[in-house]
């Protein structure tokens, strides 16, 4: 398999990171990026992209006028936030504001969640926008959070808040129902594939795994295969692998700091049900001013591979502590 360039990589990673990568150049678009889209105009680079992928995964993006989709695994939604989803879609399209307008587009956020909330009637207003930003800010990257500027004085009252909505969106939306609608099974992946799979999705596998094997049987091509993106390094332990992202920023994000202190005061394991209670008590103890999002302590968790659940215990993989902690309150973990 030859190198990936540059151009390549970025794809490759925006598609890994976000499952989208869209073709419109705008003022606000990087060189390294206007570059990578310039390369995807090319059949070579489409192909070595489709090549990549399904060699690594046994899977290739879907392709709408050179727009890309990858979703694969655990990345499938469930059936309310595909309902939220299409809702969406079908809300941001129909939009008067937004049509044959090219400078513009920027919508009120209420309006949209109020939209999806008529077609979405069994999650309530605040659930509904919590799943759209999950979706189209965080994941897509379609809408993009816009604050009007306010003086000082209208601070004091409550501002209408907007998205501004990508010009490639009619694009994706396009070709997200079509891969929704196609409904397919991916094919049956090779041993190989199978231990890629595992590791985008977890980043850490033991000798408890399924794939684990076959992990130690291929690992010097899976290490090959992730090097290419100048940015993972598979490192093989006698009983562990990691999937090391060399890219990944330091985080300031409280559920991200609660999340490593939770998962080095594991000690040995915990009950599965008494992690919520230690999420609590942690929390409390580093941030005893703020509330803290239980659910985004237990995303920090799985996101950056923190702790391993098996037979009902949860317990601390080795990347836990290797991630630094700077707080004002010191905390004890356990031994």
């Amino acid at each position: 398999m030859s190198d990936l360039h540059g151009p390549e990589q970025l794809i490759v990673n925006e598609l890994l990171d976000h499952g989208i990568f869209t073709s419109t150049i705008t003022p606000q678009t990087s060189k390294q990026t206007a570059d990578a889209i310039n390369a995807l105009k090319r059949p070579l680079t489409q192909q070595r992209l489709n090549s990549f992928f399904k060699g690594l995964l046994g899977v290739v993006p879907d392709n709408y006028q050179e727009n890309l989709l990858f979703l694969l695994g655990d990345q499938r939604l469930a059936a309310d936030s595909v309902h939220v989803l299409l809702a969406t879609l079908k809300a941001v399209i129909n939009l008067p504001e937004l049509q044959n307008q090219q400078s513009d587009r920027v919508v009120l956020t209420q309006t949209i969640v109020r939209q999806v909330h008529s077609e979405v009637v069994n999650l309530d207003e605040k659930e509904i926008r919590r799943r759209i930003t999950a979706l189209f800010v965080d994941r897509f990257g379609l809408f993009t959070p816009d604050m009007p500027e306010v003086s000082a004085v209208e601070r004091t009252e409550e501002i209408d808040d907007y998205w501004d909505v990508s010009p490639d969106f009619n694009y994706v939306a396009a070709c997200l129902v079509e891969h929704l609608q196609a409904a397919t099974v991916d094919p049956e992946p090779t041993p190989l594939q199978r231990v890629n799979r595992t590791l985008l999705t977890q980043r850490y596998v033991d000798r408890s795994s399924r794939v684990w094997l076959d992990l130690v049987t291929h690992k010097t091509e899976i290490a090959e295969q992730w090097a290419q993106l100048d940015r993972f390094d598979l490192e093989c332990g006698d009983d562990y692998a990691l999937l090391l992202d060399k890219s990944r920023k330091k985080s300031e994000a409280k559920p991200a700091v609660v999340a490593v202190a939770v998962a080095r005061s594991l000690g040995v394991g915990l009950p599965t049900d008494m992690v919520t209670t230690r999420i609590h008590q942690i929390s409390h103890q580093l941030f005893p001013e703020s509330t803290i999002n239980v659910t985004m302590v237990k995303q920090a968790l799985a996101d950056m591979a923190l702790v391993r659940e098996r037979d009902g215990y949860v317990s601390p993989t080795p990347i836990a502590h290797r991630f630094s902690m700077r707080t004002q309150r010191p905390i004890a973990e356990e031994k």
